[in-house]
């Protein structure tokens, strides 16, 4: 069975409890590496500086302690330019995170950096960030 990095480990204990829940359930079904909990606001300048996120900090759900959002990815990371890989990871992510709910387990939804208008289609957005997760307060 896959499991979690000691650094993964780490980056996800900065999170909320249900994004914990979250990634400790899909690491049961798929490999997958934590790349970002929290961010601070050297680490939220530089993302918004290199056009990874459109927020500058304290705006952005990863600089919530803990953190609101999550950048994972499934391991071995596929090279950037497969976005169909991150996408179908994604999907695996966010059909755990309906049955959890469902399950009573998860209070929040959860919404994900290929749909951030949540109409579950990807073709009309306009900005990705395929391995961004984050509750929906």
């Amino acid at each position: 069975m896959p499991r979690f990095s000691e650094l993964s480990l780490f980056k996800l204990a900065s999170c909320h409890p249900e994004l914990q829940l979250l990634f400790n359930t899909v690491i049961q079904t798929i490999d997958c590496t934590i790349m970002e909990g929290h961010r601070d606001q050297a680490a939220q300048e530089a993302a918004f500086a290199n056009g990874t996120t459109k927020l500058h900090y304290p705006h952005g759900k990863h600089n919530a302690m803990p953190s609101l959002a999550v950048d994972c990815v499934p391991f071995p990371v596929p090279r950037w330019e497969r976005t169909m890989d991150f996408i179908y990871f994604g999907g695996l992510v966010m059909g755990i995170a309906i049955q959890l709910k469902a399950q009573d387990k998860m209070k929040y939804n959860l919404k994900y950096g290929g749909d951030f208008n949540s109409n579950y289609r990807i073709s009309d957005s306009s900005f990705f960030d395929l391995v961004h997760f984050q509750l929906m307060e």
